[in-house]
């Protein structure tokens, strides 16, 4: 570090030192809205356990130890749900607000907030009662994270609706059918001639399902002829998508549960490894709670949650654990709208997006039963377009946070899942009681079987939306006989199976390595599961890297760094270990084939707006059929041998001439940074980040899911296992970076260590010992203020 760096860090320190002193994690506060009190005990990693006797003090006491943490991050959250990022970021958040007041999801959060219980309400209000309190305390000692001082601003109140709202705008995150109708109609408008070759999804025929045999009553409509799809949306139409849609990359998550008959100890077993964006802080944060009992049983529960959210949204208590993947389901639809006022417009908001050091700009926000407007038309344009969504029917999913982590067993957890809207959810439970299942929990559409893959016509969309399904119809799997249940984002039900579902899904390379794991491991246990979340075997690799090195078999390679390219893949196990150089000879392999099918035909932007290119490259390569509709000339061999030397003189142009010192690791790297670090390099010095060579892929459990240029960008920062025994659960888990967002706290990385090597820490249910915790009391003030 130079001596320019020394000071510069040196005077970052000391900005941000007050912010981490106005953090007490010891000691006791009187504190304005509490009744009875409550305590936070934090453990040897800052892990907040809060605890009281009665459930306004609990959530109090949750909402203030988040705010120590991640004040700043619950700010930047809501913000973003609200459209107000500019107001702080300037324009380069613009577009981003844009598209938030026009999907208006305030105005769905205030239906969900009415629509809450008494007592889930008043959860509410006592979390933002706490997060005000801890602000008010940073406030008067000048102690405000360090964010917040470099941004020039002050954070406002925090409101029940600012919890719900961050959690419809996850919901919209997490669903991610819009990217596939929007590329197919870019497809139809833009490169008509390929539509035969990448309009069909291409889930492998012989892919594992999730659920394997039909459940619940299903859909009660017969299967139609599905409605013709629209051609291409205007580029003016989808300017507001610009930055959404920017191809794969889905969020996804791996959960499974086995059954006591097949673990060592006789007991089930469940693990959740959710994967989000890699983000410094991560999304993540960890918690404990317990009520005491005076007010009713006692409850304990431990898990994660979002920042800004009461509660717990996967982790487990005493009778049950429970993990989430992202379903994948298809909850959107895009229609075209009609020339004039809408076929059905209900309502409309007119608001403005304040732009720091910019004027202001106008939003208009519209829409009817199920949908909201786009874009409006440009001018002389008379096509709109609007998006159905499930997530825009009020619903109380918050609710469910703060009940699930004090179900009592298998009926009364199922009970709690009926509130779920969106996200739409894939649940992994297991239970004390033996059971292990898997269920989808949220709001999915009865439409007509065959719909929903591309736009179409208000009429036909409004038509195929038959309401929403039953929960009871919902996908579920309960104590199968095989033993076990997967998630891991792939085929929920069997092709053509009803309810119809949706047709787009995620490779299966994950769901069946787990399923390999299991079936093929004798007495199962939970260091097992934690040790298979770290398990690199590429998946991809499994199914076409025979077909690749038969092509290369036909021709073999006669220059000597592409020959030797061919030795090593023809060496390698398929698994992804960093140290290796095959499995970057196979990413940029397959990155050259790509090029030459995808990206050189629709070009960089469409191509990168193509959500399945894993599966529709894998289809070409196993397919002869596929590659002539494509009008591929060249013979197999001819297109991997050339897309392999290329790929060795990009690999040489990284790492040198000599493929003995390549690592797969110095290019496949997760270098998450703080946004303000990203933004402006000179603080890197306060915020740091640890670069992380990574083994992985994204098509191996350990999934670990670059962009093009090989640095991974997605995979799962927490990590949980739990094993439930009638005693009480054993749990485990880990989670990238910290509890901590301030950068000057100990818990800003300190796990990211462990959680580079696949180690788990051991957590006791029962919260840290008092030996190895620090305890703050928090003990109501009667009158006055914090």
């Amino acid at each position: 570090m130079s001596r320019r760096d020394r000071v510069l860090h040196h005077a970052l320190s000391l900005v941000a030192l007050p912010s981490r002193l106005a953090q007490p994690d010891s000691g006791s506060l009187r504190l304005a809205g509490l009744a009875r009190g409550a305590t936070i005990r934090r453990d040897e990693r800052g892990v907040p356990w809060a605890e009281s006797d009665n459930e306004r003090d609990l959530y109090f006491a949750a909402g203030f130890a988040q705010a120590q943490d991640r004040l700043w991050q619950m700010d930047v959250l809501r913000r973003r749900a609200r459209g107000r990022l500019s107001e702080v970021f300037g324009a380069v958040t613009e577009q981003d607000d844009v598209r938030a007041r026009k999907l208006a999801l305030t105005r769905v959060a205030r239906l969900s907030e009415r629509l809450l219980e008494p007592r889930h309400r008043a959860a509410l209000v006592a979390f933002s009662a706490g997060v005000d309190a801890a602000v008010r305390r940073m406030r008067r000692r000048g102690g405000l994270p360090v964010e917040f001082l470099l941004l020039r601003y002050r954070p406002e109140p925090w409101t029940p609706l600012d919890s719900v709202l961050i959690v419809k705008y996850l919901g919209f995150d997490l669903a991610v059918n819009i990217k596939n109708e929007v590329f197919r109609a870019r497809l139809a408008g833009e490169r008509p001639e390929y539509l035969p070759v990448f309009a069909e999804p291409r889930y492998p025929a012989d892919g594992p399902v999730t659920v394997r045999t039909r459940t619940g009553a299903g859909h009660g409509r017969s299967a139609s002829a599905a409605c013709p799809a629209v051609g291409a949306l205007p580029p003016e139409s989808r300017r507001w998508l610009d930055g959404l849609l920017d191809g794969e990359h889905p969020i996804g998550s791996n959960a499974w549960a086995v059954s006591g008959a097949l673990t060592a100890s006789g007991h089930p077993i469940l693990a959740n490894d959710p994967h989000v964006p890699f983000t410094q802080p991560s999304l993540w944060y960890q918690m404990g709670l317990a009520l005491t009992g005076r007010d009713g049983p006692q409850d304990r529960g431990y898990g994660v949650t979002v920042p800004g959210v009461p509660g717990l949204i996967a982790g487990a208590n005493r009778r049950l654990a429970w993990g989430i993947t992202n379903s994948t389901i298809d909850t959107q639809d895009l229609c075209v709208l009609p020339p004039g006022p809408g076929p059905a417009t209900s309502w409309w908001e007119d608001g403005t997006v304040a732009v720091r050091g910019r004027d202001p700009v106008t939003v208009r926000a519209s829409g009817g039963p199920g949908y909201v407007e786009l874009d409006p038309p440009v001018a002389g344009s008379r096509e709109r377009y609007g998006l159905f969504w499930s997530g825009f029917e009020p619903s109380v999913e918050i609710a469910c946070c703060q009940s699930m982590w004090r179900a009592d067993g298998p009926g009364e957890f199922r009970d709690v899942l009926r509130g779920f809207g969106v996200p739409v959810l894939n649940v992994v439970w297991a239970c004390q009681d033996g059971t292990v299942s898997v269920r989808t929990a949220g709001r999915v559409p009865a439409r007509l079987p065959g719909t929903g893959r591309a736009p179409d016509e208000h009429a036909r969309v409004a038509a195929s939306w038959q309401g929403f399904l039953d929960f009871d119809d919902l996908p579920e799997d309960t104590d199968p006989e095989r033993g076990y249940v997967v998630s891991a984002n792939h085929r929920m039900l069997p092709e053509g199976a009803l309810p119809d579902v949706g047709a787009d899904w995620v490779a299966p390379y994950r769901a069946e390595r787990i399923e390999e794991l299991i079936t093929t491991t004798d007495a199962i246990t939970a260091e097992a599961c934690g040790a298979w979340q770290a398990d690199v075997s590429n998946g991809r690799a499994r199914r076409v890297l025979p077909t690749l090195l038969a092509a290369l078999a036909e021709d073999p390679p006669r220059a000597p760094l592409a020959a030797a390219c061919h030795r090593l893949l023809a060496d390698w196990d398929g698994h992804d270990h960093g140290h290796l150089a095959a499995p970057l000879v196979f990413f940029r392999l397959l990155q050259k084939v790509t090029d030459r099918w995808v990206r050189d035909r629709l070009g960089a932007d469409l191509a990168a707006a193509m959500p399945d290119v894993t599966l529709q490259v894998d289809h070409l390569l196993t397919s002869p059929e596929a590659r002539r509709r494509l009008g591929e000339d060249a013979p197999l061999a001819a297109v991997v041998g050339g897309a392999l030397a290329e790929a060795a003189a990009w690999i040489a142009d990284e790492q040198g001439d000599d493929p003995a010192l390549w690592r797969y690791d110095r290019t496949h790297r997760i270098r998450d940074r703080h946004a303000l670090a990203r933004a402006v390099p000179g603080l890197r010095a306060l915020f740091g980040g640890s670069t992380t060579p990574a083994g992985g892929s994204g098509h191996s459990v350990c999934l670990m899911t670059p962009d093009r240029q090989g640095t991974v960008v997605e995979g799962a920062p927490w990590r949980f296992v739990a094993e439930l025994r009638p005693d009480g659960p054993r749990l485990w888990d880990v989670l990238r970076h910290g509890s901590s967002g301030h950068p000057r706290s100990r818990h800003y990385e300190d796990q990211t260590p462990a959680h580079a090597a696949g180690r788990l820490y051991p957590v006791p249910l029962e919260g840290p010992p008092s030996g190895t915790s620090r305890l703050l009391s928090l003990r109501p003030r009667r009158g006055g203020t914090t």
